[in-house]
């Protein structure tokens, strides 16, 4: 084999190594992003999440309601402290809970189980109103989901914000990472034409495989000693460096 087929032999593999490499660097990403999902749930997740834990409690609060004045004041008292956190005071299932509950109130004040002049004012139909109303909101938020009138209003939507948002700030900041080794790798070892060629490749063509062979050919011009520059120079990145011994 004659020294130019040498060269050109190692040059293919000293830019075989380089794509290697930036497969490994992807790995380096999906980890962080792995160790962030774990830890940081998306807004989606969270209302998820929400949902199926007030349906639970709606559930466990239906199952304490009987015919006893004490109970259901205690009751009311857990369903309101519930419903205000959703909705607002002009919402209808807000506007029974609190009226069941001022019919309890009156009914004890009065140390009595029922109110001719009141409909529905006695103990058996508060009892009885409460289970439907439980029923009501369980049905709505499994065909609907978690409600959200008042969620503009409520620190659970800065919560949602501010997850999403630290998301798109991980992300944005993974990605300035890689551009960042990468033109640090090359600033020494290409010229700013060399640079621009490969800047336009990479501009014109959006399909990484697409644009291997012509990123390959363009090494393979500037000579084996650039290809095996810019891979050490990735490699000994300190953000690099530390990371892949736990990739071999």
């Amino acid at each position: 084999m004659s020294s130019k087929a040498t060269s050109s032999v190692s040059s293919a593999r000293t830019v075989q190594k380089i794509y290697d490499l930036v497969h490994r660097l992807n790995q380096i990403q999906n980890l962080f992003k792995s160790k962030e999902m774990a830890i940081i749930k998306s807004p989606t997740q969270i209302r998820e999440e929400q949902s199926h834990g007030l349906i639970s409690l709606l559930k466990e609060i239906k199952m304490k309601v009987d015919e006893d004045k004490v109970n259901l004041r205690n009751v009311l008292n857990q369903i309101n402290g519930i419903l205000e956190r959703f909705y607002t005071p002009q919402d209808t299932q807000l506007i029974t809970a609190n009226k069941l509950k001022r019919f309890i109130l009156i009914l004890e004040k009065k140390k009595c189980n029922t109110i001719s002049s009141e409909p529905r004012c006695n103990v058996h139909d508060i009892a009885e109103d409460t289970i439907t109303l439980c029923n009501t909101i369980i049905a709505e938020i499994k065909a609907l989901g978690i409600p959200t009138q008042k969620v503009a209003n409520d620190n659970s939507v800065n919560v949602n914000t501010t997850v999403s948002q630290s998301q798109e700030q991980n992300q944005s900041q993974q990605q300035e990472v890689i551009i960042k080794i990468f033109l640090e790798a090359v600033k020494d070892e290409l010229t700013g034409k060399q640079r621009k060629e490969l800047l336009e490749i990479a501009k014109e063509t959006k399909d990484p495989k697409e644009a291997h062979k012509s990123i390959l050919d363009k090494l393979k011009e500037y000579g084996k000693d650039v290809a095996a520059n810019i891979v050490a120079n990735i490699m000994t990145n300190p953000q690099v460096w530390q990371y892949l011994g736990a990739l071999i």
